[in-house]
Order: C-alpha cells, then sequence, then structure tokens
C-alpha cells in the first residue's frame, strides 16, 4: 500500500498535537490495574495512559457538574471515527484501483458500520473494560452494540493522540483493514445460517450445532475452523476470521450438502 505523503503526514501530525492539548484538560477515570492487559491486546503501549483511560469512560459515570460531558469518550469517539473512515477510505482506493466511487462508497459503509465496530470492539473484550453506569451494563448484557462500537472508535482515536497516525493505522491494520474484504463477504452471506436453521427445523432436526474445531494464529488475527451438524450429522466445514464468518461458511456448505434421506439414514444407524 501505497503510504501518506509527507505533506499530509504533517497535517495529521498537526492535528493530533491539536487535540491532544484538548484532551488535556479532561479528568479521567482513575486508572485500572486490567488497563495493562487491554494494552498487550491492542498491541499498544500507551506513553500517556490517561488518553486509554479517558476512552473507555462512558457518560453515564461522570460527574453531574460536568454538563458538556468533556470527561466522557464521546470526543475522542469523535476523533477515532475520523481515523477509522481516513484509514479504510485510503486502504480501499489503493485496494481497488478498478472500483468506481460508489462500490468503494458501500464497502466502506460495511467496514465503519455499528455492527462491525461493535464486534471488533467485542473481540477485544473492550466491554469488559468500560467504565459504566448500571443501566449502560446491563444494556450490554442485552447484546446492544453501540456503546462497545463507540468505545472502540474513541480507543482508536486515544492511539491516535498518543503515538500519531500510524500508530493507530497499525492498531486498524489486523482487527479492519485486513479483514475489510472477509468482512464484506460475511454480510453477503448472513442469510446462509437463518436458511439451514429454517430448513432443518421444517425437516424435524431442531437446531443446527457449530462447533470449533480448531483455532489458529495471535490473539489480534485469529482463524477459526467451525463445523456444523444436523440432526448429529456433520454436513460442513468452514472456515474464517471470525467464528461468525466461519459459521457462515460452514452453514453454506451444509446447504450444498443437504440431503434429509441421508441425515435421516445417519440417524437410524447411531
Amino acid at each position: 500500500m501505497r503510504r501518506l505523503s509527507s505533506r499530509n503526514m504533517r497535517v495529521f501530525d498537526r492535528a493530533r498535537e491539536f487535540f491532544a492539548r484538548l484532551f488535556s484538560g479532561a479528568t479521567p477515570k482513575q486508572s485500572d490495574s486490567k488497563l495493562d492487559s487491554l494494552q498487550r491486546a491492542i498491541n499498544y503501549q500507551f506513553t500517556n495512559p490517561s488518553f486509554l483511560t479517558h476512552s473507555l469512560t462512558h457518560k453515564s459515570v461522570i460527574p453531574i457538574e460536568d454538563r458538556k460531558g468533556l470527561q466522557s469518550n464521546e470526543r475522542l469517539e469523535f476523533l477515532g471515527d475520523s481515523i477509522i473512515n481516513s484509514c479504510v477510505t485510503e486502504y480501499l482506493y489503493h485496494r481497488f484501483p478498478q472500483e468506481n466511487e460508489g462500490h468503494l462508497t458501500k464497502i466502506k459503509s460495511l467496514a465503519v458500520s455499528r455492527k462491525i465496530l461493535g464486534e471488533l470492539g467485542h473481540e477485544l473484550s473492550l466491554d469488559s473494560y468500560l467504565y459504566l453506569g448500571t443501566g449502560e451494563r446491563e444494556v450490554l448484557g442485552k447484546g446492544k452494540d453501540t456503546i462497545v462500537s463507540n468505545a472502540f472508535e474513541a480507543v482508536c482515536g486515544a492511539i491516535f493522540l498518543d503515538g500519531g497516525f500510524c500508530a493507530a493505522k497499525a492498531f486498524l491494520q489486523p482487527r479492519l483493514l485486513d479483514r475489510i474484504e472477509a468482512l464484506s463477504q460475511e454480510a453477503r452471506n448472513t442469510n446462509y445460517k437463518s436458511t439451514i436453521l429454517e430448513l432443518a427445523q421444517s425437516d424435524g432436526f431442531g437446531t443446527p450445532r457449530y462447533a470449533i474445531v480448531a483455532t489458529e494464529g495471535p490473539e489480534h488475527a485469529k482463524h477459526f475452523t467451525v463445523r456444523i451438524l444436523v440432526g448429529g450429522c456433520e454436513l460442513g466445514v468452514g472456515t474464517g476470521p471470525s467464528k461468525k464468518l466461519a459459521e457462515q461458511h460452514a452453514a453454506m456448505e451444509a446447504l450444498n450438502n443437504y440431503d434429509k434421506s441421508y441425515i435421516t439414514e445417519s440417524q437410524s444407524k447411531e
């Protein structure tokens, strides 16, 4: 991938210095010992850990006197959103030189969506590091990803302030940029699991079961292998950079291999 020009890098550096001055007046929450493990997970060591703490501070726990919410992670979320959009846009521009603006926009919209960023945040277990009020913690328990996706953006913004554009891009590279094509494919295949579920239940085989066969790669760039069993009969194996994508691929293979009589016969032999 081509690098940004020195002129653009200077622009980013000036912007980073500007935002760093803005955030220097904030009063972040007291640091937590678990932040060391989070820094290992994101593979970045902060020079100023208060940026990271600030990025994890939800507005539900800031003092009531802070009416503008300056001590929350909302401004870092705003900053991180711009950094992510910039990195994704640059990546798509160079990765797909033959695609028009409309197609690139569609891929970008998916890559920076709340759904995808929320999933990436959960992969880092950001929900367990966040400073949240009781009500928001309950919302997380119900599977709402907005808070986690916002936190992912805020963490990216914090890395940018602490280490600059290259550090933020290095954070995004294995987690988002290198997976954009796979994530796009996952979105196109969202019906495979629901289709095999409906088919299996209509034929009396119950709910398909998915089992992880293997997990490979480092913590920040794992690769999963998953098998699917319908009526206790293995019908497919799928792989992917996330459990969900591996399950989608397994479900797609299961649909191709689906044979009601074969499954019934296999059950009778057990």
